[in-house]
């Protein structure tokens, strides 16, 4: 996903429902099992080498990267690595974020040696060496975005990032208690397995608050969700800002990916404020005080706390020297767009107003390695976290205190996040309005024509699940990590699945692109939005590719089917334990060709009790060009040539969607309570 657009294969026979052709589906060999296998022993209680699986730290410890140069395709990424090493890198133990351009640097050292080991053993082999000897936190962003990018371990799967780091994602009184387990735990009860399993049950961060003015709090349950956070997690590793596409096969439209990515975050979290009565998110300015606070009552795995921020404070005195900065960028990128032309590092000038235009624009904004000219425009992304977040400055280099916005998996719990994020969706807006406006012949297709849409009724609740994290915490022996779970229990956002019944009609065989967006109906003061303003608040649900018939097609379309979305990843002991049967032929392994997505459950705000009302948008056009997709995380798909967003990314005015081949469908979206989902209505 991203909440990635423009995506799906579906097949269709006129006059039938069929369902979709979801993932591509595969029977694992052994190989693949293997290596499956040995990602996961890599990824087992890193902190500890020396402490569980012994036998792996010996063979870490055998290794000698230097005098096996000869089994790595680019020798300098060896010495340069080794350099790093032999100089002093970050210490075990010590804090990791990608956001300090040292501890970065050295990150990529290690990724790059990861990259180019000829082949899986040496790969493996050097990062057993690397699990005893450099830091956790680089080691582990190295060896997901190797596994991530390797040729030899696609499609591999990596552990939930919240099993790895809980303290990213849950606070710091729960973990507090997990390592306490067997006092404050609760022994489950149904035990299955080998395990001593205890339960934690948790709250949000708003529990220890006064809710009473911090109406932020009201979204706890949405911002803080696990599977969420880990989506955002894997979304930056799609295309890291660090690396460049000269040296790795990147999307080639990266920077636009990155800019419809968070407009699509932005949007849904919008609709669960809706939700919420809360009303749209408050612009601010550098240089006077930031409305939301924030105290995310969390710890890092060394005890330091997670820097607060307080409501309606103003930025400190020690980063006043980053908002003239990011002023600065501001202002350029501005010009940029006014002006229709970038400023390359080669003094040429270059007109973003053509079909890679808004690429370009991305890429700068991210400040990644495909910016057209970092030193001049720089990183308004990295920069407004590190003014935001409201950290103190680094002691030393090696000694640094991350806010939740310099790391991913915590990005999502600050509400800042969403204002940084509202603010660069104004560059892409205002790109957006700056281009020629659609005209009615570019987006009405009188041979296709919606006789009916029809939506299942929509229920959303709040269900119980348990969340793995032993591997994140430590043990005192192989024993406890062997017969020892420990896993934290928290109500989640979910939502009955529903299916989309659709009827079109075609004038002529051919293929379309469906595409569904959920907007708002009314804004927080129950006022009826207006068209066209209200569709830059609408997000992009799904996206298809259909085969019809001449004549009348009946389409039926399931919410799991959706195109960016995966149900809950199976905890690791699950996963592990299915791995070894199939290693051992007990039983066939399937993988779906993807790693990641975005929580099925979260496709739908929670609403209200009594039903809120909200409206799809449909969309149907005819295929003239089908582009492949690949990604590694995402999965491969096709889709039709058209940008991120269409036909909703640039608003035609005087227009009313009313085509032949569009339409708006009011629904209602009930949320029910633990109690009501037992009873039959």
């Amino acid at each position: 996903m991203l909440l990635l657009t423009r995506i799906w294969v579906l097949g269709l026979l006129a006059f039938s429902l069929v369902s979709a052709e979801y993932f591509t589906t595969k029977t694992a060999d052994k190989d693949f099992l293997l290596k499956q296998k040995k990602i996961y022993n890599l990824l087992y209680h890193i902190s500890q080498p020396n402490v569980v699986n012994v036998q792996l730290y010996n063979e870490g410890q055998a290794w000698n990267i230097e005098n096996s140069i000869s089994l790595y395709r680019n020798p300098d990424a060896v010495k340069e690595f080794m350099y790093m090493y032999k100089n002093g890198m970050l210490p075990r133990g010590e804090m990791f974020s990608p956001y300090y351009p040292k501890l970065l640097k050295e990150m990529v050292a290690l990724f790059r040696l990861f990259y180019y080991a000829n082949d899986f053993d040496t790969f493996y082999n050097t990062a057993l060496w690397a699990r005893i000897y450099v830091n956790e936190g680089q080691f582990y962003f190295a060896l997901c975005n190797a596994v991530i990018r390797r040729p030899d371990t696609k499609y591999i799967q990596l552990p939930p990032p919240y099993e790895m780091y809980p303290y990213a994602y849950f606070n710091s009184e729960v973990l507090e208690k997990a390592h306490h387990a067997k006092v404050f735990g609760k022994l489950d009860s149904q035990k299955t397995g080998p395990y001593e399993t205890y339960i934690i049950p948790a709250n949000y961060s708003g529990w220890y608050l006064n809710r009473e003015y911090n109406f932020e709090n009201k979204l706890n349950y949405f911002t803080e969700d696990v599977g969420l956070n880990a989506y955002y997690f894997f979304f930056r590793q799609e295309c890291p800002f660090w690396l460049s596409s000269n040296e790795f096969d990147f999307l080639q439209y990266r920077g636009e990916e990155y800019l419809y990515g968070h407009k699509q975050l932005l949007n849904r979290y919008y609709l669960e404020r809706l939700s919420n009565d809360l009303p749209k998110i408050e612009d601010f300015d550098w240089q006077k005080p930031f409305y939301a606070g924030y105290y995310p009552t969390m710890t890092y795995h060394n005890g330091m706390p997670y820097p607060q921020r307080p409501d309606w404070s103003n930025f400190p005195v020690y980063k006043y020297k980053y908002i003239q900065d990011i002023m600065d960028m501001e202002s350029r990128i501005t010009a940029a767009i006014d002006s229709g032309f970038i400023l390359r590092n080669d003094s040429k000038w270059y007109n973003i107003y053509q079909e890679d235009g808004l690429n370009m624009l991305g890429n700068i904004i991210e400040g990644n390695g495909d910016s057209y000219n970092r030193d001049f425009y720089g990183s308004i992304d990295t920069l407004g976290r590190k003014i935001l977040g409201y950290n103190l400055e680094p002691a030393n280099p090696y000694q640094i205190f991350p806010s939740a916005l310099e790391t991913f998996s915590s990005s999502m719990r600050d509400p800042a996040f969403y204002r940084l994020y509202k603010r660069i969706y104004r560059y892409y807006y205002r790109y957006k309005m700056r281009q020629e406006p659609y005209t009615r012949d570019e987006i009405v297709y009188p041979e296709l024509k919606i006789e009916s849409f029809v939506v299942d009724k929509l229920t959303t609740y709040f269900d119980q699940y348990d969340t793995s994290i032993s591997n994140g915490l430590l043990v005192e022996d192989q024993r406890e990590a062997e017969t020892s779970l420990i896993k934290i229990r928290q109500y989640r956002l979910n939502h009955k699945p529903f299916n989309f019944h659709i009827t079109v009609n075609s004038e002529k065989p051919m293929k379309a692109a469906f595409r569904i967006f959920l907007g708002p109906k009314y804004d927080s003061h129950h006022k009826l939005v207006e068209i066209p303003d209200s569709l830059k608040y609408f997000y992009e649900i799904d996206n298809w590719i259909v085969d019809l018939t001449a004549g009348q097609n009946k389409i039926g379309r399931n919410s799991q089917d959706c195109f960016f979305v995966i149900p809950d990843q199976e905890p690791s002991e699950v996963f592990y334990k299915k791995v070894l049967k199939a290693l051992d032929g007990a039983e066939s392994f399937t993988y779906n060709e993807r790693v990641f997505g975005f929580p099925e459950r979260l496709l739908l705000p929670k609403g209200k009790k009594e039903g809120m009302p909200f409206q799809f948008f449909l969309y149907v056009s005819p295929v003239t060009t089908e582009v492949p997709y690949t990604s590694r995380i995402w999965g491969s798909y096709k889709f039709d040539k058209r940008p991120f967003g269409f036909p909703l990314d640039k608003p035609l005015y005087d227009f009313k969607y009313d085509g032949p081949n569009m339409m708006f469908k009011n629904i209602l979206i009930y949320h029910k309570d633990e109690f009501e989902m037992g009873l039959t209505y």
